[in-house]
Order: structure tokens, then C-alpha cells, then sequence
């Protein structure tokens, strides 16, 4: 009895290993290798420190990673990396930090650590706690003065940076699915987000225009963790593989445009079942991310869901295949 169980649990794997590489066959085409960079964290760091949450961003400009990482002799923090540069700043105050997400002037980081929203300064210059809100999923600015929270429990909150003011996004009644990983339209007028309830097949990406608190779906199944890219495009993360997937967006009517195409070839990482996956962009299209790890035969049982921890992979000029890829 025990030998049928063991064949069945090795047929059992063997599908799963070969579902998961049927379902990376159909890859859009490589991006050219020169456009692309890894960074590689010190010797006995982990990326990510295991907690769920978005643990990367990049300054507006392109030039500066914020991310998170632990080891088996330190806590968890955010650190600072220049590309280019060979090592990392650990950014002083933010110990178990987790969500970055940094200005639009490039300046500060916003990140949830300790049950508070905090700010640091890039410059390492100091940290600041802004409030103490219910607990969240993702954190956007909505200029350089209000951020906009993704609340786990219902609806968007904003808060004041200056004086840690809550106040709710839209002023609706009644219970709310999870608002979820927020994101700024431009012109500051509308707000993309994840509404989740329960596995990511049930993910669904919605629209806020915060002048009405009016929401609407976008995408309507198994999409979550949208950004809107200058490109005229919303790129989002679908599935278990969370692969990046991109499609036209109307802003003035926000409305998607067309059906969505995957844009990139490696599944990314992420963890938690709001949706929070592992990428960011620059406005002038350097692309970063963490993928997840290919799982083999031999050690797929140990393997499925694991993720590269110690490499940072960069795409620079990524706008580029992005709008050769979904024109």
C-alpha cells in the first residue's frame, strides 16, 4: 500500500512539473540580453525576509532600488541600492519593515513596520512614524504629502504624511472585500487596486476615481498587483506563476483597451493570497522584479512555490518590448 501511495505522489508531481512547464511555453520573445542585470544580495542575506507583502520599489528616476532583506544574523530591513554600485546601505531605523514604497520625488520611503506606517529619508538622513492604521496590504503616494493604504480588512484609506490623519477613500456603507495593493493613476485623480477574496483565482483589479469614491472591476479574474505604466498600458500579475501581463488602458475613459498579453517570460515571485508580487518600474522604463525558481523533478515536492532569494533582476529600456508586445 505504501509503494502505490509513493507512485501516485510521484505521478502526482510529475504532472504538476509538467503543467507548470507547458504553461511557460507559450513565452513572448526574449528581451535583449544587454538590456538586462541581476544584483546579487551579500553572502547569507534573503531577500524578502519571508513576509508577505510587495518588498521592492525603484526611484522614479531609475537609478535606486529600495528593498527588503534578512539574514540568519540580522533582522529585517530595508536597504538602498544604487545600480551600478557594487553593495547595498542598510537604511537606518527601518527594522522589520516590509511594503516599501517610495515618493514621487525619490526622496522618501514609505513602509509598514512595528503596526505603523513609517517614513525614511533615502539620504539616511532619519525615520518618522506617521500613524497607526488598520492593518494593510500596500502603500501608494497621492503626491508627496497623502498616502493611499490598501486595508486587508475593507476599504482604501488615505493618510496625511504630515500629520498621520486616516480618513477613509470613499465614503461608502456596509462591509467591503479587501482593498488591496493601491497604485497611483497620474493627475492624481483615480487610484488601481486589487480587490481579493479568498485564492488569487478570484483576484480582480478595480478602479477608483477618488473624486466620487465611484469604483469599477477592469479585469474581472485571477489579475491582481496592477501599476499603470507612462506607456498607456496597466501591467498586472495573473495566476499562480504570477506572470506579468500588460494591456491598453483608456485613462481619460479608464477603461482597459484590448485583451491582455504577457510581457515578460519569468514567472515572478510574491507571496500571500491578496496578490502582492514582487516587481516594480521606473517612469523611464527600467524594469526590477524577483522570479520564481524552476522546479525540477527531483525536487519538486520540496520545491513548488519557493523563489530565487538572493538575486534582484533588473530589465532597463523595458518599455520598449512592452509596447512591441502590447501595441
Amino acid at each position: 500500500m505504501r509503494r502505490i501511495f509513493l507512485v501516485l505522489v510521484g505521478l502526482l508531481a510529475l504532472l504538476v512539473v509538467l503543467s507548470l512547464r507547458l504553461s511557460r511555453t507559450a513565452q513572448p520573445p526574449n528581451a535583449d540580453e544587454s538590456k538586462r542585470l541581476s544584483i546579487e544580495l551579500p553572502n547569507g542575506y534573503r531577500y524578502g525576509a519571508g513576509v508577505v507583502g510587495r518588498q521592492l520599489d525603484i526611484t522614479p528616476d531609475g537609478k535606486t532600488i529600495v528593498y527588503v532583506a534578512d539574514s540568519n544574523t540580522d533582522r529585517r530591513k530595508l536597504y538602498r541600492r544604487t545600480i551600478g554600485e557594487p553593495a547595498p546601505t542598510e537604511i537606518a531605523g527601518t527594522e522589520f519593515g516590509t511594503d516599501p514604497a517610495i515618493s514621487p520625488d525619490g526622496r522618501y520611503v514609505a513602509f509598514y513596520a512595528d503596526r505603523a506606517i513609517k517614513k525614511a529619508a533615502l539620504d539616511g538622513s532619519g525615520v518618522s512614524t506617521i500613524t497607526k492604521p488598520p492593518p494593510l496590504r500596500g502603500i501608494a503616494w497621492l503626491g508627496t504629502d497623502t498616502l493611499v493604504v490598501g486595508i486587508v480588512g475593507g476599504m482604501l484609506l488615505r493618510v496625511s504624511v504630515s500629520n498621520g490623519e486616516q480618513t477613509p477613500a470613499a465614503e461608502t456603507m456596509g462591509p467591503h472585500l479587501p482593498h488591496l495593493s493601491p497604485s497611483i493613476l497620474p493627475g492624481n485623480k483615480a487610484v488601481l487596486f486589487t480587490l481579493a477574496n479568498g485564492p488569487l483565482v478570484n483576484a480582480r483589479i478595480a478602479v477608483m476615481d477618488l473624486a466620487t469614491g465611484k469604483e469599477r472591476e477592469l479585469l474581472d479574474e485571477n489579475a491582481f498587483a496592477a501599476r499603470y505604466a507612462p506607456t498607456g498600458h496597466i501591467v498586472f500579475a495573473r495566476g499562480f506563476d504570477r506572470e506579468l501581463m500588460a494591456v491598453k488602458f483608456d485613462l481619460e475613459k479608464l477603461e482597459t483597451v484590448g485583451t491582455p498579453q504577457r510581457v515578460l517570460e519569468t514567472p515572478l515571485s510574491g507571496r500571500g493570497t491578496g496578490g502582492s508580487t514582487d516587481y516594480s518600474f521606473s517612469n523611464d522604463g527600467t524594469l526590477v522584479y524577483t522570479q520564481q525558481r524552476d522546479e525540477s523533478i527531483d525536487d519538486v515536492l520540496a520545491q513548488i512555490g519557493s523563489v530565487d532569494l538572493t538575486k534582484i533582476y533588473i530589465q532597463q529600456n523595458w518599455f520598449e518590448d512592452l509596447k512591441r508586445l502590447v501595441p
